[in-house]
């Protein structure tokens, strides 16, 4: 709602101050709107176009850029969870309550970070507390993997097939753990408000010298305010990309879904193809 509000103030600053340029227009001395002032305004007006277009185009790209590798860094991590729950099955009994807590983190997880899909089945905590306002670190989810993270350390492998499960679990669990703390730095906000307002002045500026330098007819004005609509959706879809987890456009949870379905299957009995 935030982005979609921001945006209309964007398109409404554009409109108004063009229709500012119009009306200033009348108060122009004949001088002031000679063809050589309205070609040297001209001159000005594509300098600043050819800059603001620029940068929005830079920061467009590097907010689509970072969108899609939080979409490939949650696909790394549901890679982990499934590549970690087999390990586990592996070793034996004696890691099936570091399963159990893996898939309860799963579950948690898709549960509480995509709160307006339908949760997975089962009893586990919801709306979990963050460790600090913004950010989507929970203190609940982080204290299972701590201790997942624990007890694969303290296990005591009996013969080297086991030794060897062993430095896999904790090497996966290391790999789990580090991508987690990526997604979820990754995950906050990027674009510098500062520089996004002294963006949206530029283009507050380029819509107020063409008001100065513009005839009036519908045509003209049709055109200016598909361009402010155009540029305002711009923003738009550039602040909903920078919050990859809120609002229209967000990451899929179809990974962790996915890997979720692979963790929760029951194991094949011995001798099965």
């Amino acid at each position: 709602m935030f982005e979609l509000t921001t945006s209309v103030v964007v398109l409404l600053l554009l409109v108004g101050f063009f229709w500012v340029g119009l009306r200033v227009q009348h108060y122009l001395r004949d001088h002031h709107r000679s063809r050589e002032t309205i070609d040297s305004i001209r001159v000005i007006i594509t300098l600043l176009v050819t800059f603001a277009a620029v940068v929005l185009g830079l920061l467009l790209s590097s907010t689509q850029a970072r969108f899609a590798g939080l979409e490939a860094g949650l696909r790394g991590l549901s890679i982990d969870i499934t590549q970690l729950d087999s390990r586990m099955r592996m070793y034996g009994p004696t890691a099936d309550p570091l399963r159990a807590d893996l898939i309860y983190y799963t579950k948690a997880a898709i549960a509480d970070t995509w709160r307006d899909e339908p949760a997975p089945p089962g009893d586990y905590q919801h709306r979990l507390a963050t460790m600090s306002p913004g950010s989507v670190e929970s203190v609940a989810l982080t204290a299972i993997l701590d201790r997942i993270d624990l007890a694969i350390r303290a296990l005591q492998p009996a013969d080297p097939l086991h030794q060897t499960l062993a430095a896999d679990l904790r090497a996966r669990m290391n790999a789990l753990l580090v991508q987690r703390l990526q997604l979820i730095e990754n995950a906050r906000p990027a674009i510098s408000w500062p520089f996004l307002l002294v963006m949206i002045f530029w283009l507050v500026v380029i819509f107020a010298i063409a008001g100065l330098s513009s005839s009036r007819n519908l045509l003209l004005l049709t055109v200016t305010a598909l361009a402010a609509l155009s540029l305002a959706s711009a923003i738009f879809l550039m602040l909903e990309l920078d919050t990859p987890l809120s609002g229209l456009i967000v990451i899929s949870s179809a990974p962790l879904r996915d890997a979720l379905v692979h963790i929760t299957q029951p194991p094949l009995p011995p001798g099965a193809p």
